[in-house]
Parts: C-alpha cells; structure tokens; sequence
C-alpha cells in the first residue's frame, strides 16, 4: 500500500492506495488548508493529482471533523469533486442528525460561535482608557477572530464579525458527508471493520469518545469547563457583548429584548441598575469619583475585564472540536501492522481508546480481544494529530507505547502558516517534535519542508542510524506530496 500526504499547507489530505486484492482500493482522508505559504501548492492541483491517481474512483471518502484546515477543499473544489465517483462516506457519530448527543454537541458549538462572533466585535472596538488596556484586548480578539477562521469565512476589512462571518465550513462537511448519494456511515468507537472491498484490511474506530467527560479533556491549555456551562456562559457573553457595542443605555437595550433575553440580561448584571453609572460622557461626575476617573489611574479599571472571558470560550470551542475527531487504526492482517490515523484528537480521546476492546477473529475459529496498547505497539505510521501541535499527542499512553522500529511520522503542517497566526501557533511543538525525531531516528516528514535537516538529529540517535533510517524507508518527497510506501 501506499499513503500520500499532500503539501497544500497547513491542513489535512491524505490519500490512501491499497493494493490487498484484484485491484487498487481508493481512501481520501480529509482534504482542507489554511494556506501554504512554504510550498505553494494549490487545493486544485492536489484534488487534480487525487482524481488522475484514482482515475476518478474513490472507493471511500472519509471526514474527520469539521475544521476548515479538513474539510474547505471540499467546497472550494467543488467542480472537481463532483466529477469523481465516491462509493461510499465515513464521519463520527458527531455528525448524525438523529443523535441526541451529537445534535446537543452542534448547539452548543453554533451558540458559542453566535456569542464569539459579538465578543471579537466588543474586544477589537474597546473603549478601555489604558492605552495599553486596549492593545491587548485587541490582540485578543485577532486571536479569536483566528480560531473562528476554523468554523467559516471572516470579514475583510474590518467588517464586524458578528453581521459578515459566512459559515463556508459546515457547507463543506454537509457537502462532504452526502457525496455518496445517501447517508453517510456514522461510525461509533469501538466498532471493527472489514469490508469486503478492502480485502486483508481491518479498521478498528477509536474514537471520538461518547463519555462527554473525555470529550472534553483537552490537555494542559483546556479550559476545565464543561461544554454544557460554557454554552451558558457563552449566552451570557453575546448578551453583554451585544450591550457593549450598542452603545445604548442601559435602561433602552434591556427594554429593547424579548422577555426571555431581558431575564438572562438582569441576571447577569453584576449590580442593580440602580447603582448603574452610564460610561458614556454626561454630567460632571461625582467628587467621590474623582479618583476612579483620573487618567492616571486608568489602568486599574476593569471596564472591560470581562470581554476576555471570550478567549477560553474560544479555545474551549476549538479543542472540543477536535475532540470530536474520527479516529481510526487501520490493520494490514496479513502481519499486523498497523496505521494510526487521529485527526485532530485530544488528551481525552486518546485516553478513552484504552476503555475500549475489540473481538476480532483468531486463528482456529477463535476470537482474540484487541486492545489500543496493542494496535499503538504495531503503529508503523502515525499521522501526527493536529499538525504536531502540543496537546494532541498522549504520552505515556500514546506515543511511548509506539515500539516497532520502522515507525514513520507524518506531520501536514506549514510552519510559516502557524507562526503568521496571532499569536502564533507553535506547530510543530519542539519537544514533542524532538521525541518523534527520537521514536523514529528521524523519519520525520513534514509537508513544507519533509524529511528534517541533519541539523535536528537528537544526540542519542547516532549519524549512523539517522542515515540507514532514511535509507530503509521507502518514501518520495515530491514538490506536489511526500508519498510513504509499504510492502
């Protein structure tokens, strides 16, 4: 078999060529960029190269998550894709209409975005004194205004977020999911494949996790926050956003809500209207405020302090999103090798694969229980999570069990796309970067620059061993996408 990982940039595409019957089989896994600005390479060229190489024939089509940086070439190349024939969709349970969970997952991230998309308004327009005060809360609202770039198509040229954010990624997952023609197969962890079209090939789904518990676990930058209170404090957030960009009384905004929205309003207020002092310029102030008023002392207000609540609800949205990540490992049973392929998923994924087992067939008419220890022992490929980012690789019980000594890593990131962000994104992260240069003496291939320089050869792994790793892994870094093969 044989794996493609295409270079458009920061996003996920990765093409999968099984040669286990007759004849080839066809898997697209993913297919969406945030940009290449390190290769070049377009979304068209690469959806060109995937319908010449499959002679326009996928036998499967796979959508882990919707994420721009996943699913946006589905959309963006939307001609191209219609031309190709496509037997058949996976997607996580996430993405099931009838599912309970899934439809409350879906409310709570549309309500976040409807409250972050007032927030990024009220953070980039501040009215802070502190000069200093509203360079920061403007630098936090670039951030979120970037992580919303995830969930759809922002604004140019200071457009308010809140009237101009078009939602271009979920038409990409809805276009996606129904590209076979019918509904798609809504896969749940635990299951174990075997189609008859992939001969000699078993498909174990790891997640995304029903335990909402681990679905958001995220890692040591999570927000602690349930999803069900911060979709609260969410509806909190755009009510009082809302307020602060209108700039209107206290007194004409509430009256100005429907009754429900005028009872979560009061609620939230901090104080009694009564004590309310309106910010906007009126009579001279009380002489008791004199000091509260002096520009010296501006920054010690905390007018404002409550629009960065916007920033964990932000990460918060994000992280929960790629906990809801596709997760599969697919098994070559003729000796057992094994590819993991996690998306986007987070600490609480991984930990809830070792929750699970699976009855697979043995020999003699037997059944053996599989385990994820055991698949993440055979791992010979692992698509590195979230483009290598900190919080998306399990340690000790992910890529330390990782033991086979042909271990390939392959990580689709633009570095230069990452470190443009605000703030920056470091991807990939240095130590864990460090530790797959270790675990796999150095067949470490990323999609903007592929395999690493001599330069980043950890000390423990010899000139000699770097070498004859690269020597013995059959792998082709082409300028369009760096293809891994296996025999």
């Amino acid at each position: 078999m044989r794996v493609r990982m295409y270079r458009q940039g920061l996003g996920d595409c990765f093409l999968l060529t099984f040669g286990t019957g007759p004849t080839p089989v066809h898997m697209l896994i993913d297919c969406g960029t945030l940009g290449a600005t390190t290769t070049g390479v377009s979304m068209s060229d690469v959806v060109q190269n995937i319908a010449d190489e499959t002679g326009g024939h996928l036998h499967l089509l796979v959508a882990t998550h919707e994420h721009k940086d996943h699913v946006s070439g589905f959309l963006t190349e939307q001609k191209r894709f219609d031309a190709l024939d496509v037997d058949q969709v996976w997607v996580a349970w996430t993405e099931d209409p009838k599912d309970e969970q899934a439809i409350a997952l879906r409310k709570y991230a549309n309500d976040v975005i409807a409250s972050l998309r007032f927030a990024v308004d009220a953070l980039e327009s501040s009215q802070a004194l502190d000069a200093r005060e509203r360079t920061a809360l403007a630098g936090l609202g670039a951030g979120v205004r970037e992580l919303l770039g995830f969930y759809g198509d922002l604004p140019a040229g200071g457009t308010p977020l809140a009237a101009g954010f078009a939602e271009t990624v979920h038409a990409a997952m809805s276009y996606a999911t129904m590209r076979a023609g019918r509904l798609p197969n809504f896969l749940l962890p635990g299951q174990v494949l075997e189609p008859a079209w992939l001969p000699g090939v078993r498909v174990y789904v790891l997640g995304p996790p029903r335990s909402k518990a681990a679905m958001q676990t995220l890692g040591a930058h999570g927000s602690p926050d349930l999803y069900a209170m911060s979709a609260e404090h969410g509806a909190d957030l755009a009510l009082s956003a809302r307020f602060f960009t209108s700039e209107a009384p206290l007194v004409a905004f509430r009256d100005a809500l429907e009754i429900g929205e005028r009872q979560r309003f009061e609620r939230g207020l901090p104080f009694d209207p009564r004590f309310r002092i309106e910010w906007a310029a009126g009579p001279p102030r009380a002489r008791s405020l004199a000091s509260y008023d002096d520009p010296a002392s501006a920054w010690r207000r905390i007018d404002c302090d409550w629009l960065t609540a916007a920033t964990d609800l932000a990460l918060q949205l994000d992280n929960v999103t790629n906990n809801t990540s596709l997760v599969l490992a697919i098994e070559l049973i003729a000796d057992g090798r094994v590819l993991l392929l996690p998306a986007d998923a987070q600490l609480g994924s991984w930990l809830s694969w070792h929750d699970l087992t699976w009855d697979v067939a043995g020999p003699g008419g037997t059944v053996r229980k599989v385990t994820a220890a055991d698949l993440l022992r055979r791992v010979v490929l692992y698509k590195v999570g979230h483009h290598a980012s900190h919080n998306a690789t399990a340690r000790g019980r992910g890529l330390e069990l990782m033991q086979r000594d042909d271990l390939v890593a392959l990580i689709p990131v633009d570095r230069a796309v990452a470190l443009g962000k605000s703030p920056p994104w470091q991807m990939p992260a240095g130590p864990l970067y460090r530790r797959l240069l270790e675990k796999t003496r150095g067949r470490v291939l990323r999609s903007d620059v592929g395999w690493p320089d001599d330069a980043d050869r950890p000390p423990s792994v010899s000139k000699a061993e770097w070498d004859q790793a690269r020597r013995s892994a059959d792998i082709t870094v082409d300028p369009l996408f760096i293809e891994w093969r296996l025999q």
